[in-house]
């Protein structure tokens, strides 16, 4: 990785690489066009092969609606094992183009490996104003913090490989994981918002952490105020089905992160528990809060104001 930092100092039009990492790689083209580059792969968090292959674009694609772009052509990445019968692997490229071309993406090629442990994704290319990029920095004392998808969607995820929740539940959580950020990530960008992040595998705590540490600020959260899908707070206090890499994220964050003395562990675990395909995290100005929710109502959003930003640093959780 420290080899490619140099990279940074060689063109002054890469307004975003790795020197300040953010959820993609932004190259200025004009004054007022920039591309955006990104890439994801998942490995099936669902049993149906189409819809593992539609979330894994949904997913894909929203790191360009994370930093306010467009996104405009994609790649596949495929990784299959070599005894997969082809009509699955032929849905799981069906569902993944029907998602592309519901977001306004061309798929124009891609590359596919032999894997024993199946992977599928996209390399996505977007388009962004150089002046309207989100980025996970910029957050101020005195903004709220707006979340517009409820977490656990890796936890039941987790669940459903092992048969452990209802199917209401699992199908409620698919649906969750099929919604796209782009009418969040346009209001965001009729609003002017600079600062924000999806949620995935760092869950709703590690990527606040990353937004808090940018922007050299604290973010305090309500507990109570966070969306939870209907059954993970029941999964997550029955607690035998945790992703891997929940620990992951509490081991590398925590450090950051005050909880209450009563909150319990298993609400705790929630929090740092990673998502997929997760919703944005924004930083809105006071100001702007009531027409910001009002306009992305108004276009078939749903969000929920979770916290505000305060000087001091890390993140606070309160009830």
């Amino acid at each position: 990785m420290q080899p490619l930092l140099t990279q940074q100092s060689l063109d002054s039009n890469l307004l975003i690489g790795l020197d300040e990492p953010d959820d993609a790689a932004v190259y200025q083209l004009t004054d007022d066009l920039a591309v955006i580059l990104t890439a994801d792969f998942i490995t099936p968090v669902v049993d149906d092969a189409y819809a593992w292959g539609a979330i894994a674009a949904t997913n894909s694609i929203s790191d360009v609606y994370a930093m306010g772009g467009k996104p405009l052509i994609a790649l596949n990445l495929v990784g299959f094992p070599k005894d997969i019968p082809p009509e699955i692997a032929q849905r799981v490229i069906q569902g993944g183009l029907d998602k592309a071309r519901e977001a306004g993406v061309l798929i124009v090629g891609g590359h596919t490996v032999q894997d024993e442990e199946p992977k599928f994704g996209m390399a996505v290319l977007g388009l962004v104003h150089p002046n309207r990029i989100i980025r996970k920095g910029g957050a101020e004392v005195g903004d709220k913090l707006v979340l517009t998808k409820p977490i656990g969607s890796g936890l039941l995820a987790k669940c459903g490989k092992s048969a452990a929740v209802p199917e209401e539940h699992l199908q409620a959580a698919q649906e969750h994981m099929l919604t796209s950020n782009r009418v969040a990530s346009e209001t965001a960008v009729r609003h002017l918002l600079k600062s924000g992040t999806d949620v995935t595998g760092f869950g709703l705590l590690g990527h606040a952490v990353e937004m808090a540490e940018a922007a050299q600020v604290q973010f305090r959260f309500s507990f109570k105020a966070v969306p939870i899908l209907g059954g993970a707070m029941d999964q997550a206090q029955e607690g035998s089905h945790w992703p891997s890499k929940t620990w992951e994220n509490e081991e590398y964050f925590s450090s950051h992160i005050s909880f209450p003395e009563h909150l319990n562990l298993y609400q705790k675990y929630l929090l740092y528990s990673p998502e997929t395909s997760g919703g944005l995290l924004l930083a809105v100005p006071a100001a702007k809060l009531d027409v910001f929710l009002s306009d992305l109502h108004e276009h078939g959003g749903k969000c929920w104001v979770i916290g505000d930003v305060t000087a001091g640093n890390g993140i606070t959780i309160q009830e």
